[in-house]
């Protein structure tokens, strides 16, 4: 027992030494970019495309409150890409051909967090307000007996809602990190859909961050 306890000791000290090897965070600025796969899923509304390509910048200083964890703030910036239907209607002599486009940015306010794994791993947080902009447009054309006519409708939104996510990545150095993360927006649109509809978006992507001591 005395063997297995010394054993588990050395393991710890081990390990410890290893983190605080790993472990380089330190206050001061930071800025990075990120970028990934979208996926919207609006209430009550059906899409034929609900996937594309979102992307995003982030500035905000970070404090070492109790290491290996630190907390800071960021404002930023996203585009969340588009959701899109098209296809055509048939009626008993005319058709409607349809071109609909739903889509979303925000500015970002928030707090993150990072916790330092040994050998250059962290673990990364982020949660905070999303002051988002949606728009929907609608092009059609409709076609009969007696000519064609085109329609078209475009509509935006500015509403306010939350966002959080969660990352795991590794930092090169003290300035040079990449993480693999998934966010997930929470919006509105009101002013669009007439009614309080709720615009879920999760980005699973890739952030880059070059901090700044």
């Amino acid at each position: 027992m005395q063997k297995v306890l010394l054993s588990a000791a050395a393991a710890a000290a081990l390990s410890l030494a290893s983190f605080s090897a790993g472990a380089v965070t330190q206050n001061g600025w930071f800025i990075g970019v990120n970028g990934g796969s979208s996926h919207y899923s609006v209430s009550h509304t059906s899409f034929d495309d609900n996937n594309d390509t979102a992307f995003g910048a982030v500035t905000g200083y970070r404090w070492v409150v109790d290491r290996p964890f630190s907390l800071g703030v960021e404002v930023g910036y996203v585009d969340l890409g588009k959701q899109k239907a098209s296809g055509r209607l048939l009626f008993e002599d005319s058709y409607t051909d349809y071109r609909d486009r739903f889509k979303g940015e925000a500015l970002l306010i928030g707090a993150n967090g990072k916790w330092d794994l040994p050998h250059g791993w962290t673990i990364t947080a982020r949660a905070g307000l999303a002051h988002s902009r949606t728009k929907y447009d609608s092009n059609s054309t409709y076609v009969g007996c007696c000519g064609s006519e085109s329609f078209s409708y475009h509509q935006d939104s500015n509403d306010n809602g939350v966002y959080g996510g969660l990352g795991f990545g590794y930092d090169f150095n003290e300035n040079v990190g990449i993480t693999v993360t998934y966010d997930h927006y929470a919006l509105k649109a009101d002013d669009i859909t007439g009614d309080k509809r709720t615009v879920n978006v999760g980005v699973t992507g890739l952030a880059l961050e070059y901090r700044f001591w």
